[in-house]
Parts: C-alpha cells; structure tokens; sequence
C-alpha cells in the first residue's frame, strides 16, 4: 500500500524474498531523482530507449560514485511505484520527490537538475502536456527555471 511508510511486493515464485520501495521522505537522493525522472518517462505512458539514456546520463554526472546496479535497481521500483498510482496520487507523489530533492541536494545539484529534466522530456523528440505539468511543478518546488523546446 502506498499510505504507509514502505510499499512491498512478492515475487511470483518467492515467497520470502519482499521489495521494499521508500516513500520520498525515506529516499537517498539517488532514489529520489530517480523516482522524479522516471515519472517524466511515463508522464507519456511510456519510457522510450532515449529517455532512459538521458536518465543514464544525468544519474552518472549528479552521482558518478553509485554503482550502475544501484540505479537501475531503484529505476525499476520508480517505475512499480508510479504505475500503481492514479494521476492525482502520482503528482502528490512527484511533489513529495521534489521537496525530498530540495532537502537533500545542494544548490548547484538542483540547478544542474533543470537541463537534464529538459532532456528527458523532449529525447524522444515529443513534448506532452503531462510532462510539462511535471516540469512546472519541478520549476515551482526547486526554484529553478527548465528550458524546454516545444
């Protein structure tokens, strides 16, 4: 469930073996961007080959020091823990993800964050009206100001 503080999930064929995803204020910032960008994937209802290389990109310049696995682990729960969420949860969950990467970024990290929020949302070379609500809301949380080609 998604109210309380984990959310967990079972494998089919395991039993013992439970996910936990963090809920944004329990998230390192590695989650928490991670969590921001994948839900600026599927703002579109889908996550294109060159949206998820520009995630690549921006997770290895913010945190060159974690471990490609580390990532794609939290990718993969960023993307269980949206696709559970109907539109009005997803966004009180996207503002949720924001303000944990304003506690915990720097003021340099969160202005680098806006042109790779940019690249994400046009690399498959379509901008949505759902991913520009994110962007909106990404402006208005951080402070900063996303330049995006439309």
């Amino acid at each position: 469930m998604m109210n309380g503080k984990k959310t967990k999930t079972m494998g089919i064929f395991s039993s013992s073996r439970k996910e936990e995803i963090n809920q944004p204020d329990e998230m390192s910032p590695l989650e928490a961007v991670t969590h921001l960008f994948a839900a600026i994937q599927i703002a579109d209802q889908q996550a294109s080959f060159e949206e998820k290389e520009s995630w690549i990109n921006a997770i290895s310049k913010l945190f060159p020091e974690n471990s490609s696995e580390r990532s794609e682990k939290y990718y993969s729960q960023a993307h269980k823990a949206l696709s559970l969420q109907n539109n009005e949860k997803r966004l009180a969950y996207i503002q949720s993800t924001l303000k944990r990467i304003k506690a915990l970024l720097s003021k340099d990290q969160i202005d680098s964050i806006g042109p790779m929020i940019a690249d994400i949302v046009e690399a498959d070379g379509i901008v949505m009206t759902s991913e520009m609500d994110i962007v909106s809301l990404a402006e208005e949380t951080l402070d900063i100001k996303i330049e995006i080609e439309e």
